[in-house]
């Protein structure tokens, strides 16, 4: 397959594409196995997500890019309690380019396990 087959990803580095558009079969096989080797070793997004204060995460959900976190506020009642949902992704440009993650909230929770228990 020719680079002009498949679209090219926004976010990778010119150089990064132009040595994988450059390299043969088993250059490539070589640099899935060696890219599949780092994603393993990096902790998943939803394995790092930790509760905000005065909050306490009840479930989360990886969804790949972002993470549906449910959490409660333990100090409050009635529907200021929650629980509350919220899609969690990592943003690296946050924080001085140091990253932190971004919480999106998404809304309150109805019928799900954590009401009726």
């Amino acid at each position: 397959m020719t680079s002009s087959d498949t679209d090219r990803p926004e976010d990778i580095a010119d150089e990064v594409l132009a040595a994988l558009e450059a390299s043969d079969d088993t250059q490539l096989r070589e640099i899935i196995h060696y890219a599949q080797r780092l994603l393993r070793e990096q902790p998943a997004l939803t394995d790092a997500i930790e509760s905000r204060a005065e909050e306490e995460l009840l479930h989360t959900e990886d969804h790949g890019d972002y993470t549906i976190a449910v959490v409660e506020r333990p100090n409050e009642t009635g529907s200021a309690r929650g629980p509350f949902a919220y899609r969690v992704a990592w943003d690296p440009a946050r924080d001085d380019g140091n990253g932190q993650y971004r919480w999106h909230y998404l809304g309150r929770v109805h019928g799900g396990p954590e009401e009726t228990a």
